[in-house]
């Protein structure tokens, strides 16, 4: 199973409607093709991070769809971009193939729950965090500096 995600910017000019026909019109082309819609968003006008087609704001849509991993069904988001790209109302869009980094943090998520499991316990094989592993200790200071707690602290004026 693939699963893709399809980001597309509207001209923020057009009414909701038209919003809504180019979102039937990447719906009617995934389930033609027997694509499963996953997710659909509708993010709004938001700010764009540089010009397109001289146009500063746009209207985000999200869509996430699924598809089987047959040959014949490889064409589906080409078919996708094909359309937007025609469309006079789409300004941008992407199409990025997201299932690899699902099994990626499926994976992750699977293995830190494996060491969650194994807490260590501060056994033998671990030093106590009572101090005798070695480090620095207020006793090691180099001669004729004072510790922290000595008594010549206790002479300053």
């Amino acid at each position: 199973m693939r699963v893709y995600e399809l980001v597309y910017i509207v001209k923020p000019d057009i009414p909701e409607e038209e919003v809504d026909t180019t979102l039937t019109l990447v719906r009617e082309t995934l389930e033609g093709g027997g694509a499963t819609i996953d997710k659909e968003e509708k993010w709004g006008k938001r700010r764009l991070a540089y010009r397109v087609q001289k146009f500063e704001d746009g209207y985000y849509v999200l869509v996430q769809y699924s598809l089987a991993d047959d040959k014949e069904k490889a064409g589906v988001p080409k078919e996708v971009e094909r359309r937007l790209r025609v469309a006079d109302a789409v300004i941008k869009f992407m199409t990025v193939r997201i299932d690899e980094d699902l099994k990626r943090v499926e994976k992750a998520k699977k293995k830190r729950e494996g060491r969650s499991s194994r807490k260590p316990s501060g056994g033998p094989g671990r030093p106590s965090s009572g101090g005798d592993g070695g480090g620095s200790s207020s006793e090691s200071n180099t001669p004729g500096q004072p510790s922290n707690g000595s008594k010549d602290d206790d002479n300053e004026s």
